[in-house]
């Protein structure tokens, strides 16, 4: 572990950061923002959460001094908006929402972090030692020459948080800065984020992940621009529920939406019933002496859905690449609906449908011309079309809205829209590469719907990667990826009980200080890590009663102790470092 990271200047600070009272702001004629109320103190983690288009992404812009606001009170670092903005952003960060948005490709992760330490007038020797605490502090020391357009998706958005560190600002704003990164980074980048407010800075960030929100102190719950819930989230949750079907429940009460649809005209499989949907036997893929893909093996049956999960750079992509005909095989054999993808690969492109980790629609044409597209590569035309364009439409919820462009949709759904695209011709297996990525839970549970019923009713086979875990339980089976090679398989509960076999039950404790009482734990050897205001670890081997003496003699208070759900992050990340170490 380096250094502390010392923000210096922090004392005699005001307790409360950030005061927003009867806030309002408005585009055109519509108001976006509807005279929300909301304090963030000092040294915490405060996290804005609700569906895509509450008020989210345009609060945040009007407390880092970027956004206009029509009426209302906005003080942040004791400074009165609009005329203290300027001099606020001196002690201000601000990470926009993107990977790697506020990053420039061609630069390495040094030259990143000197272009902002130069825009935020640090000086040189400062700049060095930071710069260099901050690289050891989030892991990127080794990759210090790297350019920054080939780091992963988790580097990168390190490496944005290190340049917005550079400054040591001691407010911090992310817009959603963990959209796309795996559970491991993401636990990673949390475990700095504490450290950093441990130190006196403090962090407000948005996130659409419902298991990362329940670790931020507090919380503000959006809906529509209004604020309908602000606390901790053990005080919406209860000690029962996960943040997600508190999330669902608010919604259902405040804010209720009736998803409805029928599914597409039945058709009749190639494949004989009861044979695998997918068998993957030995594949690999090597790039020059790199093994992408690592001799992997499994098969997946007719109408299951099966999941993919692993770290950015596991090799997911390039493994769904050579199944659907993207990427050519090292070695390996692939049998999708019964063929075998060596000698009928044209006849499995016609079953199959493929739903790329990149948005895979055409921004410039509009809803009706892109699905007119993916009809003609599959022939499809008159009648039959315009029965399954219909059809599409209507699970995008954009029935009448044929004309207008995509790039103007909302993200949840273009991302139907690319779904029911991928489902035009009606393929027997479907690859979604991470479908959901960036989207809110509301968006995610329709377009999960449409998933679950199209297995159970229709028999199609899917295959799906995504770092949401909560929707690891919606899967009948899980293959867990690393460096190329599977390191588990098996349904959501055998993994678990695997997991518990193994660790023992999930404990949570409440003990202050908190990040004290975390150090001493970690020092007895135990494995722990923050959820909020709690700490949890792993049972098995853990002498409790000498752990709250050793504690004790720490004066650290011991607050609470009991069970807690294991969750599929903890899952995840027992496997990803079980195979890490071998």
């Amino acid at each position: 572990m380096p250094p502390p990271l010392a923000w210096g200047n922090l004392k005699n600070m005001t307790r409360r950061v950030v005061v927003v009272e009867n806030l309002k702001k408005g585009f055109r004629k519509k108001e976006v923002i509807k005279g929300i109320s909301l304090t963030v103190e000092e040294g915490e983690i405060f996290g804005l959460i609700g569906p895509d288009g509450a008020g989210k992404s345009s609060t945040m812009k009007i407390l880092a001094g970027i956004l206009s606001f029509d009426q209302g009170r906005v003080e942040v670092l004791g400074k009165r908006y609009p005329r203290g903005a300027e001099a606020v952003k001196r002690d201000l960060a601000f990470m926009p929402q993107g990977i790697g948005l506020n990053l420039y490709g061609d630069l390495s992760v040094w030259e990143n972090i000197e272009f902002f330490a130069h825009l935020r007038g640090i000086p040189r020797a400062v700049r060095e030692e930071w710069g260099q605490r901050l690289l050891e502090a989030t892991g990127l020391a080794p990759f210090r020459e790297r350019q920054a357009r080939h780091l992963s998706g988790g580097m990168q958005q390190k490496l944005g948080l290190c340049c917005s560190l550079i400054a040591r600002p001691r407010l911090l704003i992310m817009d959603e800065p963990t959209t796309g990164v795996d559970p491991l980074s993401r636990r990673e980048f949390w475990d700095l984020l504490f450290d950093f407010v441990e130190e006196g800075m403090t962090v407000i960030l948005s996130t659409s992940y419902m298991d990362e929100a329940e670790r931020c102190h507090r919380m503000a719950f959006m809906i529509d621009g209004t604020i309908i819930f602000q606390g901790t989230p053990q005080e919406l949750t209860g000690t029962t529920r996960h943040l997600e079907g508190a999330f669902f429940q608010i919604l259902e009460e405040k804010h209720p939406q009736v998803f409805h649809f029928t599914l597409p005209p039945s058709f009749s499989p190639t494949q004989e019933e009861g044979k695998a949907g997918l068998t993957v036997k030995g594949l690999s893929k090597w790039f020059d002496s790199f093994r992408a893909v690592d001799t992997i093996s499994f098969s997946i049956e007719r109408g299951e859905i099966f999941g993919l999960l692993g770290p950015n750079g596991a090799g997911k992509t390039t493994a769904i690449k050579c199944m659907v005909g993207l990427l050519e095989p090292t070695q390996g054999e692939i049998t999708i609906a019964g063929l075998d993808r060596k000698t009928r690969l044209k006849a499995i492109k016609h079953c199959i449908g493929y739903m790329s980790q990149k948005f895979s629609l055409y921004r410039d044409l509009t809803v009706s011309e892109n699905m007119d597209l993916y009809a003609a590569l599959y022939g499809l035309s008159g009648r039959e079309l315009k029965g399954r364009k219909r059809w599409v439409l209507e699970i995008a919820d954009l029935i009448g809205q044929e004309n207008v462009l995509v790039k103007d949709l909302p993200l949840g759904i273009k991302q139907r829209l690319a779904l029911g695209c991928s489902l035009l011709h009606l393929p027997q297996v479907l690859f979604l590469d991470e479908p959901t990525s960036g989207v809110d839970p509301q968006v995610r549970r329709h377009f999960w719907e449409i998933i679950t019923r199209l297995s159970q009713e229709r028999g199609l086979t899917f295959l799906v990667t995504t770092h949401h875990l909560v929707e690891a339980e919606f899967c009948h089976r899980l293959a867990l990826m690393n460096q190329g090679r599977l390191v588990a398989l098996g349904s959501p509960q055998e993994l678990r009980d695997e997991v518990v076999k193994e660790n023992g039950e999930m404990v949570e404790i409440v003990a202050r200080p908190q990040r004290k009482a975390l150090r001493i734990i970690r020092s007895l050897g135990y494995q722990a890590y923050p959820l909020g205001r709690s700490l949890r670890l792993w049972s098995k081997g853990v002498d409790f009663k000498h752990l709250e003496g050793r504690l004790a003699q720490e004066d650290i208070t011991l607050e609470s102790r009991g069970q807690a759900l294991v969750s599929m992050e903890d899952v995840f990340i027992h496997f990803m470092e079980k195979s890490a170490h071998g």
